[in-house]
């Protein structure tokens, strides 16, 4: 893999690792440990990125190799956040630090949004030795510095520490910068290992959501006010994408559609650029117009993603949506007359949520026969939302193992878990676009299968291929 030592210079050595291998609905590109990885290469260090999913060896394997100065290493997904199926990611993250004290003694260091959200318990319960909170390109690269020169690390804004056994301490983030002007330096081997299996690779356009959803964590990681890169700045790293192989891209804004003059500046550079290049977004019903659509349409847009939650306006009201199922519906149906797909993403069981609402969802659903929809059951409560405000503080003498192994979701009383999973189960059987928590074990498999034929894009794009390929399997 290439690394980024001039010719007869000594450069630190850095190992980045990328732990997340979580797959659903499909593999996400390490575009975080990217920018990480540019802002060390602009500093003068030798990077090297290990990436679970599509490294050859054992991680202890790199890092013998390597003999890296410092490790980073990244979890971007602290659970699958899913109520009916949890699933944490906590102990990957330990097991990985344990095995690399084995093989190297350099400093561990650790970061990602996962680490943003818990960053004492994570930094104590897994015995790295620092953590980066927030946006970590700047304070990583500073946290090195000060290790090289013998400065103390505690006081870097952003900065997690060990103050003594069972004290870990974290700093607060420094004020965001008006800007965003950070780079990411992509792998050609990493892209193309994900660009081969039909994955998509991740484009970041701005940073910071102005939103207010009761549940969000985005705010609490990338502060609240939205910055943006320009127009020039995106097309000119989608062209470094594309002479990469790549096609489609998803651009992983929270939300892309924060500022309209953001969306004229990038979609008019995309347009003037001619680089035919596909690609997918996260958009808000809040001011968005058929004419924005058409825009983003010209400009390569093929898929949108509704961060909608539900279809029922007291339940919008209580989760913070600054929308109604009108604007839902309406920009619906100029996705759909543009001949845009488009899925919502629904949570159940959340503030103000009942089984009249949940019914009321599933009629308005039903009348969007051409959306695809992803229903989780239960809101994931996370620090720095409304929602831990409330509910989320751990129980007293709770361990901090015991707290992060056990994902904690609101269930609105009187619903359950048990009772919704049955009812969006049942409804699913006349509702083939709807997929209820994580994919099933069936349908994974026939698009890992059509992947590796070539497919790209979103697993939810194919519903009706998907649908044609399973029954050819189980005919044949």
């Amino acid at each position: 893999m290439e690394t980024n030592r001039p010719q007869g210079a000594a450069q630190p050595r850095v190992l980045l690792v990328n732990l997340n291998t979580y797959d659903q609905p499909y593999p996400v590109y390490p575009l975080g440990l990217a920018y990480i990885d540019g802002a060390l290469r602009k500093a003068g260090y030798e990077t090297r990125l290990w990436d679970s999913r599509t490294s050859g060896e054992p991680v202890e394997q790199c890092a013998a190799k390597m003999k890296p100065d410092y490790v980073a290493l990244s979890l971007r997904n602290i659970d699958n956040a899913q109520s009916h199926n949890p699933l944490s990611f906590v102990r990957n993250l330990s097991d990985c630090c344990s095995v690399l004290r084995k093989v190297t003694t350099a400093p561990l260091i650790v970061g990602g949004s996962a680490f943003s959200l818990f960053p004492t318990e994570l930094l104590e319960l897994t015995g790295a030795d620092y953590g980066v909170r927030g946006e970590g390109e700047a304070p990583l690269v500073e946290l090195l510095s000060a290790l090289r020169d013998g400065r103390a690390p505690s006081e870097i804004p952003g900065v997690a520490w060990n103050e003594s056994p069972h004290d870990s301490r974290c700093n607060e983030c420094a004020a965001m910068q008006a800007g965003f002007t950070a780079e990411p330096a992509h792998d050609p081997d990493i892209i193309n290992a994900y660009v081969s299996t039909g994955s998509i690779i991740g484009l970041q356009t701005q940073r910071g959501c102005p939103l207010k959803c009761c549940y969000c964590a985005y705010p609490h990681i990338e502060g609240r006010r939205s910055r943006f890169r320009t127009g020039a700045q995106v097309v000119e790293e989608m062209a470094r994408l594309r002479a990469l192989g790549v096609r489609y891209t998803f651009i992983v804004d929270s939300v892309f559609n924060t500022s309209e003059k953001h969306i004229v500046d990038v979609c008019e550079a995309m347009i003037a650029a001619k680089l035919d290049m596909e690609w997918e977004c996260f958009l808000s019903p809040r001011g968005l117009t058929r004419e924005h659509l058409e825009l983003m349409k010209r400009a390569g847009l093929k898929d949108v993603e509704f961060g909608s939650d539900s279809f029922s306006d007291p339940v919008l009201a209580a989760y913070g949506k600054s929308f109604t199922f009108d604007d839902i519906k309406r920009v619906s149906d100029d996705a759909q007359a543009l001949d845009i797909n488009y899925s919502h993403y629904l949570i159940f069981g959340g503030p103000g949520e009942t089984p009249e609402t949940i019914e009321e969802t599933l009629a308005r659903a039903e009348k969007m026969p051409r959306a695809f929809f992803f229903a989780t059951l239960g809101m994931r409560i996370y620090p720095g939302t409304r929602l831990w405000e409330k509910h989320g503080p751990p129980a007293t003498g709770e361990t901090r193992e015991a707290f992060l192994a056990t994902p904690r979701f609101h269930i609105e009383p009187p619903l359950t878990v048990q009772g919704m999973y049955a009812r969006l189960r049942a409804f699913r059987e006349t509702a083939p676009n709807w997929v209820v928590g994580d994919p099933p074990p069936a349908f994974v498999a026939t698009m890992k299968k059509l992947r590796d034929r070539g497919l790209s894009g979103p697993l939810w794009e194919y519903i009706e291929l998907l649908q044609r390929y399973q029954a050819h399997e189980t005919q044949g």
